[in-house]
């Protein structure tokens, strides 16, 4: 696949697979195309296939779902638990779920399952995963749902914890984290964001504080990346080597948007 480009919609990977006989299955088609970050939701799937005229109605999206073996709503894959035994807990669905990248955003997680009755704000997501023993800590919770693809950017889990009444700053943010002994310090703070992937440069982040004496939410901090003309979302990388034709493979997209090491590390001690 690599030698015939990318392939950007499923029209043009059904019609490339005619061509070239390299994608035979929708399976696969749809596999390739999460490869390379094309298409990123199941909602974005099923528009486009109704678009060329391929799967007319969701009865149809979802007995071809079936045949290929893939999941795409957890509804049917708690279901699915029931059903076949095939997925026996919430970890394992949504595993599979972000194996076939169909979940990639708390928000359309959120999203999906309100819409699907089972689980309607991000305190009710918690509360469950804490019931079936998978998430026990605030630190714990971040890092699977980091794992698993659901939060991206600190942004977006700020605001949708703004929208459920959970955490409205960055500072409530810290005191959170302080409470629960999970980070003591700014540098702890920032060193986990990095980890994380929300903060892609520590020199950025200084030059933000040093233009607003503090920062308080990272609204800021994302608006100041991205003045500095810096790429956080998969997306936009994809969008921008498309447009520079600088980066042609996920792993260089990747190792792009990997951050350098600050010389400004020690400065955050101070604060």
């Amino acid at each position: 696949m690599q030698t015939v480009g990318l392939i950007h919609t499923l029209e043009q990977c059904l019609n490339r697979m005619q061509t070239v006989g390299l994608i035979h299955t929708l399976e696969q088609c749809l596999n390739r195309m999460q490869t390379v970050g094309l298409i990123h939701t199941l909602e974005q799937c099923l528009n486009r296939m109704q678009t060329v005229g391929l799967i007319h109605t969701l009865e149809q999206c979802l007995n071809r779902i079936q045949t290929v073996g893939l999941i795409h709503t957890l509804e049917q894959c708690l279901n699915s638990t029931q059903t076949v035994g095939l997925i026996h807990t919430l970890e394992q669905c949504l595993n599979r779920m972000q194996t076939v990248g169909l979940i990639h955003t708390l928000e359309q997680c959120l999203n999906r399952v309100q819409t699907v009755g089972l689980i309607h704000t991000l305190e009710q997501c918690l509360n469950r995963m804490q019931t079936v023993g998978l998430i026990h800590t605030l630190e714990q919770c971040l890092n699977r749902m980091q794992t698993v693809g659901l939060i991206h950017t600190l942004e977006q889990c700020l605001n949708r914890m703004q929208t459920v009444g959970l955490i409205h700053t960055l500072e409530q943010c810290l005191n959170r984290m302080q409470t629960v002994g999970l980070i003591h310090t700014l540098e702890q703070c920032l060193n986990r964001m990095q980890t994380m992937g929300l903060i892609h440069t520590l020199e950025q982040c200084l030059n933000r504080m040093q233009t607003v004496g503090l920062i308080h939410t990272l609204e800021q901090c994302l608006n100041r990346m991205q003045t500095v003309g810096l790429i956080h979302t998969l997306e936009q990388c994809l969008n921008r080597m498309q447009t520079m034709g600088l980066i042609h493979t996920l792993e260089q997209c990747l190792n792009r948007m990997r951050p350098p090491r600050s010389p400004w590390l020690f400065l955050l001690i101070r604060f």
